[in-house]
C-alpha cells in the first residue's frame, strides 16, 4: 500500500481500523499508527505473526495461517476502498479491484499454498462487504472524524479507538 499523502494514510488507517472490528480481530492488535507504512501502520500482537507451533498438528497450523491471511485481505481491502470512496468520493474501478485481488491471491498462494480460485470467492465477499460498509453514512462520519484525530495525534490503542467507535455506536 503506497500513499499519496498524510490524509490519504489517515483515511487508510482509519479504515484498515473499522475492518479489524469488523472482521472481530481486535485481540489481534494494540493500536494503530500513522508513522509506518502499509499494515504495519496496525500494531498487532505476536499472535498474529504467528509462524507455526510444534504443539499444534499441521491443520490447526494452516487453519491459524489462513485466518489471519483472511484479516490481511480483509484490510488491503478495507484500506483501499474506505480511501478511494471517503477520500476521493469514487468508487474502485474494474482496473483497481484487479490489482488488488492479483496482490491478495499471490500472498494467498505464498502464504497458504491457495489456489486463485479459492482466493477468488473470499476476496468478492470482503469487497462487496467493505464496499457496503463505507456507504453508510455513519460509518463515513466515523471514518471522517477518526481520520482527523490520527492526524493530530499520530496514533491510538486498541481502547482509544474502541471508545471511539462505541462513543459513535458503531461498534
Amino acid at each position: 500500500m503506497k500513499y499519496r499523502n498524510e490524509d490519504d494514510k489517515c483515511y487508510g488507517v482509519a479504515g484498515m481500523a473499522i475492518g479489524l472490528s469488523i472482521f472481530d480481530a481486535t485481540h489481534l492488535y494494540t493500536g494503530v499508527t500513522i508513522d509506518a507504512d502499509g499494515l504495519d501502520c496496525i500494531k498487532f500482537t505476536p499472535e498474529f505473526y504467528f509462524s507455526g507451533n510444534p504443539r499444534l498438528n499441521a491443520k490447526e497450523s494452516w487453519q491459524c495461517l489462513y485466518s489471519h491471511y483472511q484479516i490481511s485481505m480483509g484490510l488491503v481491502i478495507a484500506d483501499t476502498v474506505c480511501r478511494k470512496m471517503l477520500l476521493d468520493h469514487g468508487t474502485v474501478d474494474r482496473k483497481m479491484k484487479q490489482t488488488l485481488l492479483d496482490a491478495v491471491a499471490d500472498e494467498g498462494k505464498a502464504l497458504c499454498q491457495l489456489e486463485r480460485d479459492e482466493v477468488e470467492p473470499i476476496f468478492d465477499k470482503y469487497f462487496t462487504h467493505m464496499v457496503r460498509v463505507f456507504s453508510n453514512s455513519e460509518i463515513r462520519n466515523a471514518i471522517k472524524q477518526m481520520a482527523a484525530q490520527l492526524k493530530q495525534y499520530r496514533s491510538f490503542s486498541r481502547s482509544e479507538i474502541n471508545d471511539f467507535l462505541h462513543q459513535l455506536s458503531i461498534i
